[in-house]
């Protein structure tokens, strides 16, 4: 039966997502207890991506408020976790003992919503599967493959032009159906690894798989609804329900609340009010406080502003969050030995706000390693 909540305000769900998640409050061990804690983290951008884990664990150098990037960038040198296409048509970045089970959860549905690109792009079934088997067979042995190193095996095959966006959707494909998925980078650039040699060994079924990913994301990213998990995971409605309905049973301890109409699931107890004045947090621009909710993305923009005035195409990519909503974006530049730092919001900030958003600005010079930054402000 759901708990009458209906005072719980946008602030307020903002505020236990940040703590879900780990933003705020207690901070993981390290970088891979993050990702771990997340499942999977959205990494269009290498690099910006980084935060995300880097921000939900605790500092690990002098003058650091987070994990730095090193501690990030070895996790994917060593194999602890690999940038794959799973979930979504997308990357992200995912431990390694959790990839066969996201795959068997999603694999499915995302060629399904893949099928128009592929026959747009001339890639029938018998041509992506002859790719699968050559690029499988081209990393066996601890190769490790660059895109343009993969593109020669695939032409070496008698694939018709692997290259461009026929490659890319190549790739693709044979990441999604477990045959290759990334290796250590070489040079800056992403390579490619035979995927039974990176991942562990192991058998899921895909009604387990499900419902270990449904745990995963409502024990990290709740309160959400149904339809926030199955857009996340690209799953059917009906699967959702199914997991989330056992998932009430099994001991997980999955709680259901109600606000404005909408049932949310949760694992755990809301946190205590907060104290103190204004946060501001520096995230990039895919981070899991905005990709994970997109059926409720409602409350993640900032409430103190009409949705209609956030503009459709933001001035940068990256987002700002004051206290847990997003109320405009920043990009970063380095310099030699500072860090420039341009920011737009939706709406100007009052002291307080613009004094938390140096703090949050500061954070993110040390992130960068600089000694000085210098930061831009501008509002709508």
């Amino acid at each position: 039966m759901s708990t009458p909540t209906g005072d719980l305000t946008p602030t307020e769900i903002a505020d236990w997502r940040a703590h879900s998640q780990r933003l705020w409050g207690e901070r993981l061990a390290t970088p891979l207890d993050a990702f771990r804690h997340l499942g999977a983290v959205q990494s269009q951008e290498y690099h910006p991506s980084k935060l995300t884990p880097a921000m939900r664990a605790v500092p690990d150098g002098d003058g650091l408020a987070f994990a730095g990037q090193g501690a990030v960038d070895a996790l994917l040198e060593q194999g602890a976790v690999v940038r794959t296409h799973v979930l979504r048509t997308t990357w992200h970045t995912v431990p390694v003992e959790d990839l066969r089970m996201m795959l068997a959860a999603t694999t499915h549905r995302v060629q399904q919503v893949a099928g128009t690109q592929y026959r747009s792009l001339g890639l029938d079934q018998a041509e992506l599967g002859r790719g699968d088997d050559l690029l499988e067979a081209a990393t066996a042995g601890g190769k490790h493959l660059t895109r343009e190193e993969a593109s020669e095996a695939l032409a070496a095959g008698g694939v018709a032009e692997p290259t461009g966006q026929r490659l890319i959707h190549l790739l693709f494909h044979a990441e999604l159906e477990g045959r290759i998925c990334s290796g250590v980078p070489r040079d800056g650039k992403q390579t490619y690894a035979n995927f039974d040699e990176r991942i562990p060994a192991g058998e899921i079924d895909r009604d387990a798989a499900v419902l270990e990913l449904a745990r995963r994301f409502f024990t990290s990213r709740g309160p959400a609804t149904v339809k926030d998990f199955t857009r996340w995971g690209t799953l059917k409605v009906a699967d959702a329900k199914a997991a989330v309905d056992e998932l009430k049973t099994d001991g997980t301890g999955l709680k259901e609340l109600r606000v404005d109409g909408r049932v949310l699931y949760h694992t755990g107890e809301r946190p205590e009010p907060r104290d103190g004045g204004p946060v501001v947090d520096f995230v990039q621009g895919f981070d899991e406080m905005l990709c994970s909710y997109t059926d409720t993305k409602d409350w993640v923009l900032h409430h103190s502003v009409p949705r209609s005035l956030f503009p459709d195409r933001p001035r940068f990519n990256s987002a700002i969050l004051l206290d847990g909503q997003v109320i405009g974006n920043w990009k970063a530049t380095p310099k030699r030995d500072k860090v420039v730092i341009e920011t737009w919001r939706v709406r100007g900030f009052t002291a307080a706000e613009i004094a938390a958003l140096r703090r949050g600005a500061d954070r993110l010079r040390a992130w960068y390693g600089k000694p000085e930054m210098e930061l831009g402000l501008d509002h709508a």
